[in-house]
């Protein structure tokens, strides 16, 4: 359903699957599905944030086949959905829409969901993209007797190579801008649900090291979608921030992908996030849609 929906953004069984079976059991998750002659015609889904997880926090989901859009299956999802969670009686309700869905845009804010962040996607042609032209952004930071290297590379030299990057995550996510804190789950949490994804690969996993101290991250993930792939975190410790490590991780993430055959690469920023944002329109990233964050508060956090 996810798929007819967000063409451009399909999710493989697999990575549904994987999600399944590593999701904490405090996140309180439930799916269902309307189906007519074994055809699903709607799915709806509750769910919360594990990165900022709140027992009375919710985020809603409602699927509608295009077919079938405008004869009230989407509010007839919503009440049900309002209706089973009333019993954990909940403070907030988020919903996350594509730009380009004016529909679902109208749905949410006819139901008093108010915007409060946006997450501006964009994509690089990477067939256009020179590596020799920022070799330069690279050395700067080589030239600091700084490293990087890939965490396949990292982990042969260190054993606790894994629970550094869980480390340095838990330490610069908070910074990221988004509309709760942000908190990464505990190791064995984040490694079942990030170190074994499908799509995650050890050689596409950047790091700028000092000693052999983690300072900067920046990660690919797999795509569903031939010759592309997309880029996930990119976080650099406080105290050596405005040395260029961001932008020596993006070249050499870029530089990678091409490398690798990959014709497009793309990318998503809270517009809030200026600095990363200015990193990728310099290199010439294209906006596409952004994803706009709803909300709707019910009641007051005690």
């Amino acid at each position: 359903m996810q798929n007819h929906l967000y063409p451009d953004h399909p999710k493989s069984v697999e990575t549904l699957r994987h999600d399944d079976k590593s999701r904490e059991k405090k996140i309180c998750h439930k799916n269902w599905v309307w189906e007519r002659d074994k055809n699903i015609l709607v799915s709806a889904i509750h769910t919360q944030f594990a990165e900022s997880f709140h027992p009375q926090k919710f985020v809603l989901e409602i699927y509608v086949h295009p077919d079938f859009q405008g004869q009230g299956y989407g509010t007839a999802c919503y009440d049900y959905l309002l209706q089973e969670l009333e019993q954990f009686d909940p403070v907030k309700l988020t919903c996350i829409v594509y730009e380009s869905h004016k529909r679902g845009i109208r749905f949410f804010q006819d139901r008093g969901f108010v915007q409060t962040m946006k997450e501006k996607e964009s994509s690089l042609d990477l067939t256009g993209y020179n590596p020799e032209q920022y070799q330069d952004e690279i050395d700067r930071v080589l030239m600091q007797n700084l490293r990087i290297m890939t965490l396949a590379e990292f982990r042969q030299e260190d054993a606790d190579a894994d629970y550094k990057v869980w480390e340095l995550e838990r330490e610069v996510c908070p910074d990221m801008p988004w509309t709760d804190p942000i908190s990464i789950p505990e190791f064995d949490v984040y490694k079942q649900h990030a170190l074994a994804h499908p799509k995650f690969n050890p050689d596409s996993w950047f790091l700028v090291l000092d000693g052999n101290h983690i300072t900067g991250l920046s990660n690919l993930w797999k795509s569903e979608i031939e010759k592309g792939i997309n880029t996930g975190l990119t976080g650099v410790l406080k105290k050596y921030r405005r040395k260029g490590i961001a932008t020596a991780l993006k070249h050499t993430c870029l530089t990678w992908a091409k490398d690798q055959g990959y014709e497009w690469i793309r990318t998503d920023n809270v517009a809030t996030n200026t600095g990363m944002l200015s990193i990728n329109i310099r290199v010439g990233f294209k906006f596409m849609p952004a994803w706009l964050v709803y909300e709707k508060i019910i009641k007051e956090e005690e």
